[in-house]
């Protein structure tokens, strides 16, 4: 049973009980002291009534004898007059009840019962304060009647209360004042307890830091110091422990993290017991509900594919004889589906001590989509996205495999065709990439259902395929295959409403002795750009020869760049002449190039390479920079001659540029050569675009005061629909129309027309290509103001142009 106050402080159990021992020790002195002074008032009334008692019996005696009661009467009323304490009445009753004597409280009507003997001194007290005393009296004739008196003790009895009341409050102030003295005492001794268990309760909180004032030499305060020695030490123990608690919940966060991010399964083989562990994540890996997979060895091996589990079993032995610090295993499991899902399992066999492994354990991973990610990576790698087939990577490795079958079989042939589908940029750009690519799977779909089993088809460029065919008879079997392929199915594009029928070109390379597979795709290759250039066989067979052009090609193409950077072409300078008089009105530049191998190559030969290469604008800016540098040659080997014109030819793809007029006005200022000694040449196709760049360059031309000449007039375009917005001085005739002018007169009607529809619009008329006299006459008599060819002069170098220049000095500025 717990007491009331087990809760209390010391302090406050310390006073209540210190001051109950007061109580108890005051109440039981208080009442021990009320107990003696009732024994001595009790002795002191017992003194009284028995003195009273002696003193009245002797004188009722005396005086009963003589019969004088009235007498006695008398005395004992002089007596009792006026008297409030001590003895106060005297009464003396016959045995009839008779009163004989009657003095003192005269108002007493009748007398009160005697006061039982033998009792306390408060218990013989009436509420009058009178003690009555009863007792027989011998009267005369041997009567025996009573005396009875009544002795007052109010006055012992107030100063009794009054004692008591003085005792009870005297005590009541030494409690006070006891309680008083204790608190304080208990509060000093109790104070530095307090802060010890306020200190206690704040390190029982957590407040490591927290100290006990410590003051004082008493034990308590010697308390107090080991407290906050024993506190700080705490203190310095608990954050090593938070400490090292953080370092291995961190290190155990990083591996909980670490394993749910690698997402692995974790098992353990206690091999002396035969038993093993798979934890839940294990299970789910397998498919599994966790912990349905038997806690033993065997039952995992029942779910490894079966041409897995010979390696797995074989890679398990050699690490547990240590023949391997680690296990490690990519390996394919059963799933409850039938499926198999690829996985990592990896374990470390730990000895037992006794030279034999004791345990193993270690983690399994599902790598399932990494495997199938790296395996699409392989496939992506090795073949095309778009159409699914071999790409070239892969070719090449099918033919080398089909060659080292060759080199083992001589009797083995094959070949490689290289296919590729005409226009396809043209659908590209008509209808968009959507249907080029479908276009292209049809081709794809098309060529491979055609094949042979053992034949591979493969995509290796934008619009070409190429094809290995294995185990040919002879070149005719490869020719009729090439043929199947050449017409493709109907296509039909449905977002245009329109059905296109594609075909093929196709380059046929056959296997030779010591050939290679990247040189027989070569070849196929080379067959292929023969093919595309032939206007009517759609099929080339290789020759030793198309290697040669391919690899000039290549070399030219190195050495064009060479050129245009070193400053290796030429210009030849062809004069345009006045058929009037037949003097030089102008020059043509044209481009050369002698080649340090090759000597000097055709234009024919090099300028579409610069095309292909887009090297064409660097080789405009060339040729007219040359033009310019000789022209101010010219101007200043000869001052006073007048100054020659030169015409520079423009290709398209410079016309597109937007800055072109900036820079070509830039390299005559440079060169200090006036604007009305070039002239550029177009060919009528620019023209085709009214609104492009190009018109708006050549406008911009004229308006800097350069000359802009029509080249092939006639031929591009219909030339009468763009003749009166064509920002040009002078027309050209093409070629074409010279030749034949002399023998058709319906072509001779059509040039008259043209030349006089140029005058009526002020436009000059300049023949290409005039080689002998009867063109010339015709021509001079159609109204042709120039011409240009054999008949008059081969283009010519530098110093030739001057010398034809000194030759025609005098008469050149009639010309003009």
């Amino acid at each position: 049973m717990r007491l009331p106050f087990h809760r209390a402080s010391i302090r406050v159990r310390l006073l209540l009980a210190s001051t109950t021992v007061q109580v108890v020790l005051l109440s039981l002195l208080l009442a021990n002291s009320v107990r003696l002074m009732n024994d001595a008032a009790s002795a002191s009334l017992d003194t009284t009534i028995s003195q009273n008692a002696s003193m009245l019996h002797a004188m009722a005696t005396a005086y009963g004898e003589q019969q004088r009661y009235e007498a006695l009467e008398d005395v004992l009323g002089e007596l009792l007059a006026g008297t409030t304490e001590g003895l106060v009445y005297v009464r003396i009753v016959a045995p009839d009840q008779t009163p004989l004597v009657s003095a003192g409280l005269p108002d007493m009507a009748q007398l009160p019962a005697a006061t039982e003997p033998g009792t306390g001194f408060f218990s013989r007290l009436r509420g009058d304060g009178l003690v009555h005393v009863r007792h027989p009296l011998l009267l005369p004739r041997n009567e025996v009647g009573f005396m009875q008196f009544g002795v007052s003790v109010q006055t012992l009895a107030a100063a009794r209360r009054a004692i008591t009341e003085q005792g009870l409050v005297i005590a009541l102030v030494e409690i006070a004042l006891t309680f008083v003295l204790l608190s304080t005492v208990g509060y000093f001794l109790t104070r530095n307890l307090g802060r010890l268990l306020a200190g206690s309760r704040a390190i029982a909180d957590g407040h490591l830091d927290h100290r006990v004032p410590a003051r004082g030499d008493d034990e308590l305060a010697v308390i107090a110091r080991h407290f906050n020695i024993m506190a700080s030490t705490l203190q310095r123990r608990v954050a090593e422990l938070q400490e090292s608690a953080a370092r291995l919940k961190a290190s155990e966060e990083r591996h909980a993290l670490a394993m749910r991010g690698a997402n692995d399964g974790l098992w353990d083989w206690d091999i002396p017991t035969g038993t093993a562990y798979y934890s839940d994540r294990f299970c789910e890996i397998l498919g599994l509900a966790p912990g349905t997979l038997p806690n033993v060895p065997q039952a995992f091996l029942e779910y490894i594919h079966p041409d897995d589990v010979a390696l797995y079993r074989e890679r398990m032995v050699a690490h547990l004889k240590g023949e391997s610090s680690q296990f490690m295993m990519e390996h394919r499991v059963r799933q409850p589906a039938g499926d198999y899902r690829w996985v990592l399992t990896r374990g470390v066999a730990r000895p037992n001590g006794k030279a034999r492994v004791g345990r193993m354990a270690g983690s399994i991973s599902d790598i399932d989509q990494r495997k199938r990610a790296e395996q699409q990576l392989i496939h992506d790698a090795l073949h095309d996205g778009l159409t699914g087939l071999p790409n070239r990577a892969l070719f090449i490795e099918h033919v080398n495999h089909a060659l080292a079958q060759r080199r083992r079989d001589e009797g083995f042939q094959l070949a490689v065709l290289a296919i590729n589908v005409e226009r396809f940029s043209l659908v590209n750009d008509s209808y968009g990439h959507a249907v080029g690519d479908d276009l292209l799977r049809r081709v794809a779909n098309h060529i491979t259902s055609l094949m042979r089993e053992g034949d591979v088809v493969a995509r290796v460029g934008g619009d070409q395929f190429a094809v290995l065919l294995n185990g040919l008879q002879n070149s005719a079997e490869a020719l009729r295959i090439g043929e199947s392929l050449i017409a493709l199915p109907a296509f039909v594009v449905r977002s245009a409403d329109r059905i296109l029928h594609p075909r093929c070109r196709i380059g046929v390379a056959l296997s030779e002795d010591d050939e290679d597979a990247q040189g027989l795709l070569r070849d196929a290759d080379n067959a292929l750009h023969k093919a595309r250039q032939s206007e009517s066989a759609p099929i080339e067979f290789f020759h030793a020869s198309m290697h040669a052009q391919a690899v000039r090609a290549l070399q030219l193409e190195s050495d064009l760049r060479w050129a245009l950077a070193h400053g290796g072409l030429a210009v030849h300078y062809q004069p345009i002449v006045s058929l009037t008089t037949r003097r030089t009105s102008s020059f043509e530049a044209l481009v050369r190039w002698p080649h340090a191998t090759h000597g000097l190559l055709s234009p024919s030969e090099f300028i579409p390479l610069a095309e292909t290469l887009d090297l064409i604008h660097d080789l405009g800016m060339e040729v007219l920079r040359i033009t310019c540098a000789d022209l101010r040659r010219w101007r200043d080997a000869a001052p006073d001659a007048p100054p020659a014109r030169v015409s520079v030819n423009l290709s398209a793809r410079q016309l597109a540029r937007p800055m072109l007029t900036t820079e070509l006005l830039a390299v005559i200022d440079r060169h200090g050569v006036a604007h009305d000694q070039i002239r550029f040449e177009v060919t009528e196709s620019l023209l085709a675009h009214p609104a492009g760049p190009a018109m708006k360059t050549l406008r911009d031309l004229r308006s800097a005061g350069i000359e802009i000449l029509i080249d092939d007039f006639g031929t591009g375009y219909s030339t009468l629909s763009y003749l009166h917005t064509m920002p040009c001085n002078q027309v050209k005739l093409d070629g074409s129309f010279v030749r034949s002018i002399t023998e058709d007169l319906r072509l001779r009607a059509i040039v008259r027309r043209s030349i006089e529809l140029a005058h009526d619009l002020g436009i000059a008329v300049v023949a290409e290509c005039i080689e002998d006299e009867r063109q010339l006459e015709v021509l001079r008599a159609l109204g042709c103001d120039f011409g240009q060819g054999y008949l008059f002069a081969r283009a010519m170098d530098r110093d030739a142009a001057q010398q034809w220049l000194r030759g025609e000095s005098p008469s050149r500025q009639a010309a003009h």
